[in-house]
């Protein structure tokens, strides 16, 4: 309908409220106007149409929306996260998942009580900008450890940092003791053959001199046979406790398999260290038990900047230990010597 029709309708409309007398050619401008009006009362119930129509998109797509917004923060509930989005101007906190709020917001006075007395908060509200990714980790004052995930979005219009965060302090532990553990002796609490190799390795390369000790509990076989290995562990844990008091503090003993310990002594001749494992074997040997205890055991001296290997070092302690451990038995059983 153009503007022209639309003044040739109302001029007609304004005629028959004024009631004027019609006449040949006012008959045909009325017949003209209610053919315009039943036109605009068409397009006008077509626009009526097309309003509801759109009226119930919108309505449909808002319940949509809700719906959305329902899950997706049922969503962010759920996770194990902690999920918090800051305002990047300002650093105003605009959304938290329960988690989150069970540990930043302050219930009793309704509001985001953490800033200055939190630091990972206080951080959190600094970033602005971020153009990619950012993944770090933060300990707090409580020595609890956080793996956080930030990065930019709009939220609600706003240019905002949304920031995923994970309390990650028991993971850090299990793995520092996983790591402890793996040069420990479950038994004795002793390093172990791994961490004596290292060790080794490390005094070596550092020049730092040293006699190395190989240790052997004499008879265990025979105990475990006879008494069972429960005597047996009684038996090697007793020599590793005689190993600890007589050791000083940078001094390395190690349970190195089986009935085997590795003693270093640094900056130790070989005659001392002798004379220290002879106190051990004389300490062992008193104990009580109801079976014979005692240890062998043989010395390798490692001069300073040697390129002795480890193992090279070790199989030197071993076989004097060996010579040791023959010895003894010749001395009381002369005709034993020749069985071993």
């Amino acid at each position: 309908m153009t503007e022209k029709d639309l003044y040739v309708l109302l001029e007609q409309i304004r005629s028959i409220i004024l009631n004027k007398p019609a006449d040949k050619e006012q008959e045909e401008k009325t017949q003209v106007a209610l053919e315009l009006l039943g036109d605009f009362s068409k397009a006008f119930h077509e626009m009526v149409v097309r309003l509801e129509k759109r009226e119930k998109e919108l309505k449909d797509e808002a319940e949509k929306n809700k719906r959305f917004n329902t899950l997706l923060v049922s969503i962010m509930n759920s996770l194990k996260e902690w999920v918090v989005v800051t305002e990047e101007e300002t650093g105003e906190v605009l959304f938290t998942n329960e988690l989150a709020k069970k540990r930043f917001f302050d219930f009793q006075k309704g509001q985001y009580a953490c800033g200055g007395e939190c630091p990972l908060m206080s951080r959190l509200k600094s970033y602005a900008g971020l153009e990619h990714e950012l993944r770090y980790e933060f300990k707090c004052f409580r020595n609890r450890i956080f793996q956080a995930k930030s990065y930019s979005l709009l939220w609600e219009d706003k240019k905002a940092v949304v920031h995923l965060i994970t309390d990650i302090t028991y993971q850090r532990e299990n793995e520092a003791f996983l790591e402890v553990m793996a040069y420990k002796d479950e038994l004795t609490g002793l390093d172990n053959r791994r961490s004596c190799l290292r060790t080794i390795d490390a005094y070596i390369q550092k020049e730092i001199p040293f006699t190395l000790c190989m240790i052997d509990l004499d008879g265990l076989k025979s105990i475990n046979d006879r008494f069972g290995h429960l005597s047996g562990d009684e038996y090697i844990k007793l020599a590793s406790e005689a190993l600890k008091e007589t050791a000083g503090d940078t001094d390395f003993t190690c349970r190195f398999g089986g009935d085997e310990f590795v003693v270093l002594f640094p900056d130790c001749d070989e005659q001392t260290a002798k004379r220290k494992l002879a106190m051990i074997d004389r300490k062992i040997s008193g104990s009580k038990k109801g079976y014979p205890m005692s240890v062998s055991y043989g010395t390798v001296y490692v001069v300073k900047g040697t390129h002795m290997s480890p193992k090279a070092a070790l199989d030197m302690a071993d076989e004097e230990m060996y010579r040791f451990k023959r010895h003894r038995k010749e001395k009381k059983n002369p005709e034993a010597g020749n069985r071993i």
